[in-house]
């Protein structure tokens, strides 16, 4: 759910208000923008060097102005040889020169802005990025993927909890692990005798594991209160919601098929409706806020 930038700029505080307001015009998309500066092109090489950043980088922001050493367009060619098919934004406070120097380079794929136009020629990328490759089939995938993530913080943070109670705390944790056990047997019981009376065989696709997400979340709120009392207070309604709006869109998601006519792809859950590009935004949305509730409340759980 992140866009990674990798910006070259020695002047990090002439583009603050630039970075904010794209922030939050990638924010808006259900997305987060995650941001590495580099003071030079060196710097920026080096970066690149590294397989595993160079696999991530969405897009690359390059200033033409960078002090002492490499200019910009010196940058655009070293930068294109390490990734020939990433979006490149050449910039400076006037760019008159800039799309000339990109020619004179012979440098490809490059987008010329001046830097109080480059939030919004930023996003323009982006935002043609995002319709090319995350379309509806692709959006499943990310709320799949997301979930997953949102899964592992809570079992950290369950851990984390269990760790911060006292005996009687842990005692009672346990029991409570003992009583969720007894549900889901009467729920596998329940379950067993339902799918033994099916008529159909789609029937079945009502039945999933057991000790679910919303189970592992339940037990963290009671830990929490007890071990955690003050981060039980801040998280408790966001656990809450998470529960009760996204886990059921996400898991409606999980059994939806795709119908393909010819380059379109369309979502269709079990009803027959089709869930739209807005719906997924809606979504993603709902998860980057949890997805970041859930990650702070592991890291104050993190023992000191």
């Amino acid at each position: 759910m992140d866009f990674n930038i990798l910006w070259v700029e020695n002047q990090q505080d002439l583009v603050q208000a630039q970075k904010e307001r794209l922030e939050l015009l990638v924010r808006r998309e259900g997305f987060r923008l995650q941001v590495k500066f580099v003071e030079s092109v060196d710097a920026a090489i080096a970066s690149l060097g590294d397989d595993v950043y160079t696999d991530h980088v969405d897009l690359v922001l390059m200033d033409y102005d960078l002090g002492a050493g490499k200019k910009g367009d010196e940058g655009l060619v070293e930068v294109r040889h390490l990734i020939p098919y990433r979006d490149v934004i050449f910039y400076s406070s006037q760019a008159n020169e800039l799309l000339r120097m990109v020619l004179e380079r012979g440098v490809e794929g490059v987008f010329c802005s001046t830097r109080d136009d480059l939030p919004d020629r930023c996003f323009g990328v982006l935002e043609a990025l995002i319709k090319k490759v995350v379309d509806i089939d692709h959006s499943r995938g990310i709320v799949m993927g997301a979930t997953s993530d949102i899964d592992h913080f809570v079992m950290d943070a369950l851990v984390a909890s269990f760790d911060c109670c006292d005996d009687d705390g842990k005692a009672a944790a346990l029991a409570q692990v003992q009583k969720d056990l007894g549900k889901m047997r009467e729920r596998f019981e329940k379950a067993a005798g339902d799918i033994a009376a099916v008529k159909h065989l789609s029937d079945l696709f009502d039945y999933h594991a057991f000790y679910t997400s919303v189970d592992r979340i339940e037990l963290l709120r009671k830990v929490l209160k007890a071990g955690a009392p003050d981060a039980h207070k801040v998280s408790d309604a966001t656990l809450i919601e998470y529960i009760q709006r996204t886990l059921p869109r996400r898991n409606d998601l999980a059994h939806v098929r795709v119908q393909i006519d010819g380059f379109s792809r369309k979502l269709v859950n079990r009803k027959n409706v089709e869930l739209t590009a807005a719906d997924m935004k809606e979504l993603r949305l709902q998860l980057l806020q949890h997805h970041e509730s859930i990650e702070k409340l592991c890291a104050v759980l993190k023992p000191k």
